[in-house]
């Protein structure tokens, strides 16, 4: 596989590869686009202030590093470190734990991810690269050790396709292309599709990642710092036997078939100007002085980073200033495009997972405690 990245225009094209992945989706490529609400309406919801049932508030048994949820029936499972943990979702009893720190088969140095499939349950280990399937009692059925790919940093998993397949994301090492000056760089992430036994089949393409600040250093390298207020960041997912990437400073969202062709957008029906950032708002950049002010970003993001699928649905979150704003925004849209409704809330809470009308929700206390909830999504 060649390591070469050429640019061209708006597209980032994989050098010696057949697929490529569009970096800016300004266009559709000719296709139909499927992204307004076919029947032109739209319902609003709120997530209920008021949780049906909390787990991890008891101080002798708390949670720690919430990575998944998923509802089975009458059975809450939490991914939370080293161990899937199961509760009855209406009691809150708790059942069973399947896992236990340990680099064993049905063991883990930490989840990363939990994503129910069919009738599978599939968690990665990040530090392990390895993908761990038990069936939806919580049995282990197989794990799955992913072949390394290098030039590129430890993959993340994107997803998990209806056959079993899964879709991974990994950060280029761009050693050949070192920092010359202080400046905002976007992280480079290739995809590749990789078999039900972890062997990468072919890769799909790259997309730009987060934008962080670099600058050389006195070894010839670069040092990583934070990055800027209102800077480029992406988000992946997998629905189905497609996947989506959005970038936060573009409306419109694509979709892709599993072999990493453009299928539709999704998004607004009238995708909204960007809007430039305020006077007021320049001030959150004097840590960066050292940056040439053209390079600066000029405008608001659309989208927060996080995006979800949950329930059969994809879930935008508009963006967020944790500066000022209180709460969040969601767009929810259906598997084809259709903009479903609106969800609101004006907690701090992440997605986990839907079923119906009752969501899964991490919700972050004092000091950043996390539990996890469930709570009605009603209409106003």
């Amino acid at each position: 596989m060649g390591n070469a990245i050429r640019w061209s225009g708006a597209r980032i094209v994989a050098a010696g590869m057949g697929a490529m992945l569009l970096a800016a989706w300004g266009s559709s490529g000719g296709g139909e686009r499927r992204g307004e609400p076919k029947d032109g309406t739209e319902q609003d919801a709120r997530i209920d202030t008021v949780p049906l049932l909390t787990i991890g508030d008891d101080p002798g048994d708390p949670l720690h590093r919430v990575s998944g949820a998923v509802l089975v029936g009458d059975t809450l499972i939490i991914a939370q470190s080293t161990s899937l943990r199961f509760y009855d979702r209406h009691s809150g009893e708790f059942l069973q734990r399947a896992g236990r720190r340990g680099d064993g088969p049905g063991e883990y140095r930490e989840i990363a991810s939990l994503q129910r499939v069919g009738e599978r349950l599939y968690t990665y280990d990040f530090f392990s690269r390895r993908v761990t399937v038990r069936d939806l009692s919580g049995a282990l059925e197989r794990t799955v050790d992913i072949e390394y790919w290098a030039p590129y940093r430890t993959p993340d998993l994107v997803g998990v396709f209806g056959d079993g397949s899964f879709l991974f994301a990994a950060e280029f090492r761009d050693y050949d292309n070192p920092a010359r000056s202080p400046m905002f760089r976007r992280a480079v992430m290739v995809l590749g599709r990789y078999d039900p036994d972890g062997l990468l089949v072919d890769s799909l393409g790259y997309y730009l990642g987060p934008e962080r600040y670099v600058a050389p250093n006195e070894r010839g390298g670069k040092t990583r710092g934070q990055p800027p207020p209102f800077g480029r960041r992406s988000s992946a997912g997998v629905i189905g036997d497609e996947f989506y990437i959005l970038n936060n400073k573009v409306a419109m969202i694509p979709v892709f078939d599993a072999a990493g062709t453009l299928v539709r957008e999704i998004g607004p029906d009238t995708p909204p100007d960007p809007v430039r950032i305020s006077r007021e708002d320049l001030h959150r950049f004097a840590d960066f002085d050292d940056i040439d002010r053209d390079d600066l970003p000029q405008f608001y993001p659309f989208y927060s980073r996080g995006s979800a699928v949950v329930g059969g649905t994809i879930w935008i979150q508009d963006y967020l200033d944790r500066e000022r704003d209180q709460g969040a925004d969601w767009t929810v849209y259906s598997h084809e495009g259709q903009q479903l409704r609106r969800v609101t809330t004006r907690e701090r809470l992440k997605i986990l997972t839907v079923d119906g009308d009752v969501a899964v929700v991490v919700h972050f206390g004092g000091w950043d405690v996390e539990t996890v909830q469930l709570r009605r999504v009603v209409s106003p």
